[in-house]
């Protein structure tokens, strides 16, 4: 009699193929910048991190990868590439040096954990090492700082530089690095590159004979391009055929203009503004957003502080005054988590809503106390001026809950009468309001003035806002620039395009692991 034979249940194999999926973009190309909604330096990093390793486990045969930019993103990801066993990475550039976005900037500060406020660990701003979480000796990535508090541009760009070369000194393999390359060589690379790949791709599962891969030549980059000189490296091949390629250059360019009229040009986010000339608390500065960049712009107008966590901090400085915010702080910890795993899920504005509720009423609590208030006070830049903050809609939008908390909290405590602010600068913040079109100087007026009213408003309801010294206009990314569906020909409004930018709403992780 024979035996019968056991039946082995398969086992289902998990596999991590998230970020696979989300920043797909063509055949064997993914995207890291393009449309991306979780966009702080901590997010690109860890962002670039979970790719690099997702593709290593889909494809463990993979050799080579071309990686088109040199901001945190795309090194991040050249360095986690070398480390993870790709054999040939190569990262090219238009600009001269890597991280150029920020190097100068001295007027925007930046921290890794320091949005993360209420959370207990925001304070500390070194990556990805921490000192005060349960992942504090469990988070890895090649490109490491240390701070105490936030820092500016500037500063990070030259951290980041001396952790390039001690992850360089260190590595055993490394990445080409090429500087001043052409733009247009690049994209048309790429353009080929993936319809190769779609042809390889159809061949392969017709069963049918596969064209070669695409070859990137060097000396195709522009006469400009060359490896850059601060760090030792190899000579490259003439060429190399990437089994991928990674796209890592930028997100696009800002709208900075309003709609129509005179009015000067907003200076971009990552550049020195003159919001902090000493002739602004005597001057009238108006702030077009509702998101993190506006919120920003108007705290750095309106008060000595060059971002919200120094705010904070010295609101905190007062015992009576922290001991009221920790009152509030579990609330606020509440939404702020709600509201990031509603974002996720939803684009539905109920989240943004939520969230600002429980800041106003936060800010309604602490402004009653007399003790807040005038820690508040304390913080506005000395002058007659004011600050007005539009929002085209009925709430703020994306907004880390520092920004949202911050900006309502001085809208609770601030008059827009100067003379009930201890000589401190006075504040409005207006929603539902968008600017109609700028007026130049002339005749009676000599200063730029903005015609501003509800957004499906009658023109005879249109009020004029006079003598406007400075207007921020904060309108995010124009679409028609994204860089990644240029360089691939994609269309933003594609459905696929779409379904995958909703991936990429998922929240990241503070830290990749080990």
């Amino acid at each position: 009699m024979t035996k019968k034979k056991i039946a082995v249940p398969k086992v289902f194999e998990e596999i991590d193929s998230l970020s696979l999926i989300a920043h797909k973009v063509a055949s064997n190309v993914f995207d890291l910048s393009s449309g991306q909604i979780n966009v702080s330096i901590r997010d690109q990093m860890v962002r670039a991190q979970h790719l690099v390793s997702d593709l290593r486990r889909a494809d463990p045969t993979a050799k080579s990868l071309l990686i088109v930019g040199m901001g945190v993103a795309g090194m991040n990801a050249a360095l986690a590439a070398c480390e993870a066993g790709f054999s040939s990475v190569c990262v090219v550039e238009s600009k001269p040096r890597p991280f150029s976005m920020f190097r100068g900037v001295t007027s925007r500060f930046v921290g890794p954990y320091m949005y993360e406020w209420p959370s207990p660990f925001h304070e500390r701003q070194s990556y990805p090492s921490h000192y005060s979480t349960p992942w504090a000796e469990h988070g890895v990535s090649p490109l490491a700082w240390e701070a105490s508090e936030p820092i500016s541009a500037a500063d990070l760009a030259i951290r980041l530089d001396r952790g390039l070369h001690a992850w360089w000194d260190a590595a055993k393999s490394k990445p080409y690095l090429v500087v001043g390359i052409s733009k247009r060589a690049v994209r048309n690379f790429v353009i080929q590159f993936a319809r190769t790949e779609k042809l390889r791709s159809e061949q392969r599962a017709a069963g049918s004979p596969m064209d070669p891969r695409q070859q990137f030549h060097h000396a195709s980059l522009g006469a400009r391009a060359k490896l850059w000189p601060e760090v030792k490296q190899a000579a490259p091949p003439p060429f190399f055929e990437p089994d991928y390629v990674i796209l890592a250059a930028g997100m696009g360019k800002e709208v900075l203009d309003i709609p129509d009229g005179p009015v000067p040009a907003t200076p971009r986010f990552w550049s020195d503004d003159g919001l902090k000339a000493p002739a602004v608390p005597m001057q009238r500065v108006v702030v077009l957003g509702g998101g993190d960049g506006a919120i920003q712009d108007a705290l750095r107008a309106l008060t000595i502080h060059h971002h919200p966590a120094s705010f904070i901090d010295q609101l905190e400085a007062m015992p009576v005054v922290r001991q009221a915010l920790d009152n509030e702080k579990a609330a606020l910890l509440s939404a702020d988590r709600q509201l990031r795993q509603h974002s996720s899920w939803s684009l539905k504005p109920s989240g943004y809503a939520m969230a600002d509720l429980a800041c106003r009423q936060a800010a309604r609590n602490l402004a009653s106390n007399a003790a807040v208030k005038e820690q508040v006070l304390k913080a506005l830049r000395k002058g007659t001026g004011e600050v007005i903050l539009y929002v085209r809609e009925a709430t703020l939008g994306k907004a880390y809950m520092l920004n949202r908390f911050a900006i309502y909290l001085l809208a609770a405590c601030v008059s827009r009468d100067c003379d009930k602010n201890d000589g401190g600068m006075g504040f409005m913040l207006q929603f539902d309001t968008e600017v109609k079109r700028g007026l130049p100087p002339g005749a009676a007026r000599t200063k730029f003035a903005l015609e501003v009213g509800a957004p499906n408003a009658r023109k005879s309801s249109f009020k004029i806002v006079e003598e406007v010294d400075h207007t921020v206009v904060r309108f995010g990314i124009d679409a028609d620039t994204i860089p990644g569906p240029q360089l691939i020909q994609l269309n933003v409004d594609d459905r696929m395009y779409r379904e995958r930018t909703t991936l990429k709403r998922v929240e990241l992780p503070f830290v990749a692991m080990k």
